[in-house]
């Protein structure tokens, strides 16, 4: 939507000029508004509201707020999050947000499923872990936390590997931990379901708006990413990962608690950290 206006403003009317500026100025507020508030803000009638959007080529405000509902809905930055300062104590708001957020990922969860997840992390020959985009550095940690337990957790894919590269070193028993929370990459489905065809059980780390791929998966956690703020919370999924992190480490038993100590003292003779 946002490209449509930037290419119509040069022919717009002062009023619709002053319409597409309180859209732009806050993309996110067409998502909740009814067009006499947005006519209210820009300081027009609401003709003028329903002659701009039909210049976008919309039927009507309707259709335009339906778009950016979709848009708000798969998390995009530009239709996430309310317009304008928030007069509350930023860092109050945050930290219940968070808490928020860190709550209703982890209600969401079987207590069973996890204990099931970390006993296939104790026995599974090799672990791989794959996340794309802000997904990533997720997919980073949980590596992070298991390799200190447990020999054989790396990347499904390594630095200038092809997925199909990644993907076809994994064999049958080999466990996949997959973080897939939303704006995923168009191929994500395709990707889970190639690594299913390897045969390896998946683990996979999603939000509300993942389609197809649970299918796939052995076992899929559900997070909750969105808040009425300016970009995903990414809380609850650490929560999600730190359980895994304590479930593994309870089902590696003294084999990973041994593992950690090799790990630990060969930090201690390479005197790497302060």
């Amino acid at each position: 939507m946002t490209r449509r206006i930037h290419k119509a403003y040069a022919g717009l009317s002062d009023g619709e000029r002053r319409v597409a500026d309180a859209i732009l100025d806050s993309p996110a507020e067409l998502a909740v508004f009814a067009a006499s508030e947005l006519a209210e803000q820009a300081g027009v009638s609401n003709a003028t509201v329903s002659r701009f959007f039909r210049r976008l080529g919309y039927a009507n405000f309707d259709e335009a707020r339906q778009e950016a509902r979709r848009m708000r809905a798969t998390g995009s930055p530009l239709y996430t999050g309310a317009g304008g300062a928030d007069r509350a104590d930023p860092i109050s708001v945050l930290a219940a947000q968070e808490a928020q957020s860190i709550d209703a990922t982890l209600s969401r969860l079987n207590p069973l499923a996890l204990r099931e997840i970390g006993a296939a992390i104790a026995k599974a020959p090799r672990i791989r872990t794959l996340g794309f985009r802000n997904s990533h550095f997720l997919a980073q940690y949980i590596t992070a936390q298991l390799a200190q337990m447990r020999a054989g957790v790396a990347p499904m894919l390594l630095p200038g590997q092809t997925r199909a590269e990644g993907v076809s070193a994994l064999e049958p028993g080999d466990l996949a931990i997959i973080v897939g929370l939303r704006r995923r990459p168009r191929d994500f489905v395709q990707t889970v379901d190639a690594v299913a065809a390897q045969g390896a059980q998946i683990v996979l780390l999603a939000d509300q708006t993942i389609r197809a791929a649970p299918a796939r998966a052995t076992w899929t956690l559900d997070c909750v990413v969105d808040t009425p703020q300016f970009a995903d919370s990414y809380a609850g999924a650490m929560s999600v990962l730190r359980l895994l992190t304590i479930e593994a480490h309870r089902a590696l038993g003294d084999r990973g608690q041994k593992y950690l100590e090799r790990v630990e003292n060969l930090r201690d003779a390479m005197d790497e950290l302060e």
